[in-house]
């Protein structure tokens, strides 16, 4: 068979294969819209339902509020006017904040760091009263509960009986997601001007005892900016350094979740840091950190009236829940990575299993990624062909280095071998596999998604069965690429050092990992009947 029809029947090959992965990537894309366009209208017909309820929870004999909407359940206390008990639904989310769930670990905190989303009455006078909870307004779109103060004391050597401040709470709380507001509304109802705080402070925002969700890994706070933007630091030390700076906000988050604390003007942040050590397992000690803005202190004139709100998240990193409160830099990993996490979602939409859905996007990926596969097996082979030429090369000229380059690249030349060919695919390659690592390490759709054996995608393989079997491969994979005896002795620990770097990785990692090996084999042996004619002589 003469060069030039083998030339334009791999031609043609490639030709057809290109359109088979054009034709399934605008299939993938179409459908894609399509079911997009679907969910939005679906949205729109359907609206998650909102429940509030006035009980007597704490047993005082004043009502507390429970809410509840698609994704959070909380109270708010009659007590303290602020939530005391704050709850993620769904089964891959759902923790306590609050009673913290690490205290069933054997876990304990002072009284002062364990709270929730409340504010610290220290700095301003509604210090020791008591809210008269309500249910001021509900809708379909929101309920707004209403915590109205007693009328606190402004002592002063004028008037030290007079009843002069009033403030009324509103929970703002949207029928879904895991966001709120509060509004803070403070009334002078003296006839003349009150400062309200003092250099600490005035209206202080705070939560505690820090991070909620397991594991409790590396934590990194959050001084939060307006427009979108943030500064993070991995210590309190550094944070209250710069705390006076005109930040709207503090925040923390770990791999998976996060908690915002934010107002629409300057605030002065800080974050009281301590340690806890648990009694159950092995004196373990764990970092607690009570993150709190506080608003400056100010003069409220005469009859005045002034609004101070929070918002606040507190709940998984999914941009398209971060998206409604602008905070998308707070878990944008790129580009690509968010590419993938869409198709893994809209996988997810068709067949609802994610181990599945990280196995169609390895085949997506692989298809897309296969004229490079196959242009890097034809360049090996074509090395591996000339091999022996090489040899004999470069045994006539050992003792003349100089020449025996410029032979050798005569030989590539007069092959049409590059001999960086086989390299430059899988170079190429890596931004994909990057972004796939950022994907499935950064996913908490995967936090406990069970698939086969394995309950948590997010962890790692409790039996070690992916990691064995991608080893395995490799080792096969090498018996069938590498023909030289001593590349493949040199190899050897190859599969050995693989099994230590997957076995603590996470199983959706593995996956997809497992699933790329076997494609890749299966590829590279069609990519091997492509290449078959470079069995003759060159």
């Amino acid at each position: 068979m003469s060069i030039n029809c083998l030339l334009t029947k791999n031609y043609s090959n490639e030709m057809r294969l290109g359109r088979l992965v054009c034709s399934f990537i605008f299939l993938i894309s179409l459908i894609f819209c399509s079911n997009s366009v679907f969910a939005q209208n679906a949205v729109a017909e359907i609206k998650p339902s909102i429940s509030v309820k006035l009980l007597d929870l704490d047993g005082d004999g004043f009502n507390d509020a429970e809410f509840e909407n698609a994704n959070i359940k909380l109270v708010i206390s009659s007590k303290t006017g602020c939530v005391s008990f704050y709850y993620l639904k769904g089964e891959k989310y759902e923790e306590n904040i609050y009673p913290p769930h690490i205290e069933s670990l054997g876990y304990s905190f002072d009284k002062n760091i364990k709270k929730v989303f409340g504010f610290d009455n220290s700095n301003y006078y509604f210090s020791n009263t008591s809210y008269k909870i309500e249910i001021e307004s509900q809708n379909d779109n929101e309920a707004v509960i209403k915590a109205t103060a007693e009328t606190s004391t402004v002592v002063d050597e004028n008037t030290p009986d007079d009843k002069s401040m009033s403030l009324v709470r509103r929970y703002i709380l949207p029928n879904e997601g895991y966001n709120f507001k509060i509004d803070n509304c403070l009334t002078n109802l003296k006839e003349k001007l009150i400062q309200v705080g003092n250099n600490e402070g005035s209206f202080t925002f705070e939560y505690g005892p820090g991070i909620f969700m397991e594991p409790y890994g590396p934590t990194t706070l959050l001084a939060l900016k307006s427009q979108n933007d943030f500064d993070s630091y991995t210590s309190a030390d550094s944070l209250n350094d710069k705390g006076k700076n005109n930040y709207v906000g503090i925040g923390m988050k770990d791999q998976y979740f996060c908690v915002m604390m934010e107002s629409d003007q300057p605030l002065g942040i800080s974050v009281v840091a301590s340690k806890t050590v648990s009694v159950v397992e092995n004196r373990k000690q764990m970092d607690t950190r009570l993150l709190k803005c506080s608003l400056p202190k100010f003069n409220l004139g005469a009859r005045e009236t002034r609004s101070f709100v929070f918002n606040v998240y507190a709940g998984p990193l999914i941009l398209n829940e971060l998206k409604k409160i602008n905070r998308t830099k707070i878990a944008d990993y790129g580009w690509l990575v968010k590419q993938m996490l869409e198709i893994l979602r809209f996988f997810y939409s068709l067949i609802p299993s994610y181990g599945i859905a990280i196995i169609l996007l390895t085949l997506l990926v692989r298809l897309i990624l296969y004229p490079l596969t196959l242009k890097q097996s034809k360049e090996m082979a074509k090395m591996q062909k000339i091999q022996p030429k090489v040899k004999a090369l470069q045994d006539k000229y050992k003792d003349d280095p100089q020449r025996l380059n410029e032979e050798v690249m005569k030989l590539y030349t007069k092959n049409n071998v590059n001999p960086l060919g086989g390299c430059f695919p899988m170079l190429l390659q890596l931004p994909i596999i990057m972004a796939l690592f950022n994907t499935f390490r950064n996913a908490v759709e995967l936090r406990k998604a069970s698939f086969l054996w394995m309950s948590d995608l997010s962890k790692g393989d409790p039996y070690l069965i992916l990691p064995i079997a991608i080893a395995a491969l490799m080792y096969y994979q090498q018996g069938k690429t590498t023909a030289d005896p001593q590349q493949k002795q040199a190899m050897a620990f190859m599969p050995i050092m693989m099994l230590f770097i997957t076995f603590s990785l996470p199983s959706g990692l593995l996956v997809y990992w497992f699933a790329s090996s076997v494609l890749g084999i299966l590829q590279h042996i069609q990519a091997n009947r492509y290449t078959a004619s470079l069995k003759e002589e060159i």
